[in-house]
């Protein structure tokens, strides 16, 4: 992976995410890298390149907040690295917005928006969660 520039990792990324990772995760994952390599590109810094590419994602993914997907735990966790957050903090908002979501009946997008209500209370978001856990994966090393 390109770690010395910005702009070629997010791309890099969104080409590995598109190729190995399947699943509509995998395809909106490589949507949000590769446009926070093009707001990279010119100039944006890490955290306001990676918002640029969730607005990206749920532009075309259909998905915001609430909507009970991995964008319930990623739209927090960036808005928390954009304010001059630490990586912790972050990762702490990403667990909260994924356990949020086991809370929330209707799914408006994603694979759960196919099953019940009743399926769905007090069960975690998939996407959520693995966002959750990949901050705070980050936030331990």
């Amino acid at each position: 992976m390109p770690l010395a520039n910005t702009a070629d990792f997010f791309a890099s990324a969104s080409g590995t995410l598109s190729n190995t990772m399947g699943g509509s995760s995998g395809v909106l994952l490589a949507i949000l890298f590769a446009a926070a390599g093009s707001a990279a590109a010119k100039g944006a810094a890490w955290g306001p390149a990676l918002q640029s590419g969730l607005r990206r994602m749920m532009e075309y993914g259909g998905a915001k907040p609430g909507d009970r997907t991995m964008v319930d735990a990623l739209e927090p966790a960036l808005a928390a690295l954009v304010s001059g957050k630490s990586i912790a903090t972050a990762a702490m908002a990403a667990r909260k917005g994924a356990d949020a979501t086991a809370k929330m009946t209707k799914a408006k997008a994603g694979r759960s928006a196919y099953v019940s209500a009743t399926n769905l209370q007090g069960i975690v978001d998939p996407g959520a969660e693995a966002v959750a856990r990949l901050f705070e994966g980050l936030a331990k090393n």
